[in-house]
């Protein structure tokens, strides 16, 4: 059998996607970018996605199949190109011939991990041969200094969760170059752990509240004409006997409840709050979702034409997507769902590498790309930002 040609990329400028190579983005640029991040509010349905039917490849790969399958994903990720035989025997280290890496490629492709696109070419990675390569990759592969450092610095210095959130969006997109995705847990299972009401002028007022997942909600309210200090500092001791450590979501019901109840000469006072709290705080299943990075797909020439018109458009589907990731955050442990193991008819030319995080209630993180990514790059940046995240999360709710 005739030696395959070893082909190299040329042409190709740059670390492919997913592949955290090239300049560290400085502070400065991830928080200005942050600013940008695309935050949509949106409601769960009830209706669950179908369940994960895929299942786990047998362990039937010797050390040299998989060193020889390792080479094969490590430099088609990072040139784009089939990689032959010779290639493979020089990344991987062998000390075979080429003929004999061609006969353990020849056992791969049969196997379905491999596949040649065309005669006398190299191999490349199947979507099964993806999932052996992560699934080896379980030993936590370490990000760089550099990143860690920048991690630390952008999410452990926000004020508040909604500034956290986006910086979380815009590192994720910036270091792995893929589309970054950031949902919030659900408002109402978040408790309240300080509520203040603050008098800005004799007819308005400031209704502060910051639950224990360190959300803060402001609410500006229209004060009823001959309100007095004596008036506000009565409601504030109401507030903090009945509505702190209430969920979020009860915080309406429980004023206007004790609005009914309250004396005559605070009615007014206690509707103006209630007015003001009226609204997304009684819904239990609104996520905030942010997106960043869609701009990568753009150029992204890992993808035909149809796939990226159609990951485009579910990029805009927010409900779907925060389902999607939510599903797919079962447990604390990272998960890769790679090509057709995707639930989404649209993701199946795509990867999904997932993280949730947890403070009170669960929240998810992850990035969206092509099937030929840097998958220890890649979990290695999420595990580091989603560590981060609930990190900060902490502090903030002290």
């Amino acid at each position: 059998m005739p030696d395959e040609p070893d082909v190299t990329s040329t042409g190709r400028a740059g670390p492919p996607p997913g592949r955290p190579g090239g300049r560290v983005p400085d502070a400065a640029e991830v928080a200005d970018a942050a600013q940008d991040a695309v935050r949509v509010q949106v409601e769960l349905p009830g209706e669950p996605l179908p369940e994960d039917t895929t299942a786990a490849a047998p362990d039937d790969l010797d050390p040299r199949k998989l060193a020889v399958l390792r080479a094969v994903v490590t430099e088609y990720v990072a040139n784009g190109e089939p990689v032959g035989s010779k290639r493979v025997v020089e990344v991987a280290k062998l000390e075979v011939s080429a003929a004999t890496v061609r006969n353990e490629m020849a056992a791969l492709e049969e196997a379905g991990y491999i596949a040649q696109p065309h005669t006398s070419a190299g191999r490349v990675p199947t979507d099964a041969g993806y999932r052996r390569f992560v699934d080896d990759l379980r030993a936590n592969p370490a990000l760089d200094a550099p990143r860690r450092e920048l991690i630390e610095e952008l999410l452990g210095s926000s004020a508040d969760v909604e500034d956290l959130l986006a910086r979380t969006s815009t590192v994720l997109s910036q270091l792995t170059r893929l589309v970054s995705l950031v949902i919030a847990p659900a408002i109402d299972a978040s408790r309240l752990k300080l509520v203040e009401l603050v008098a800005l002028s004799p007819g308005a007022a400031l209704l502060l509240m910051v639950a224990d997942t360190g959300r803060v909600e402001k609410r500006s309210v229209e004060l009823p004409a001959g309100t007095t200090d004596t008036d506000l500092e009565r409601v504030r001791t109401m507030l903090g006997e009945h509505v702190r450590g209430r969920r979020l979501g009860e915080i309406h019901p429980t004023l206007a409840a004790i609005a009914d109840e309250a004396p005559s000469d605070l009615r007014e006072v206690l509707g103006a709050l209630v007015d003001a709290t009226a609204g997304d705080l009684d819904d239990d299943t609104v996520h905030h979702v942010f997106v960043g990075g869609q701009a990568s797909l753009a150029g992204d020439e890992a993808f035909e034409r149809e796939h990226l018109s159609r990951m485009l458009q579910l990029l805009e589907e927010r409900a779907t997507l925060a389902r999607l990731l939510s599903d797919a955050t079962a447990d604390d442990e990272p998960t890769v769902r790679i090509g057709g193991e995707n639930k989404v008819e649209d993701l199946r030319a795509a990867s999904l590498v997932a993280q949730r995080y947890r403070l009170v209630t669960a929240g998810s993180l992850g990035v969206l790309g092509p099937t030929r990514m840097d998958y220890a790059g890649v979990l290695a940046t999420v595990r580091a930002v989603a560590d981060q995240l609930q990190e900060t999360l902490t502090d903030l709710s002290r």
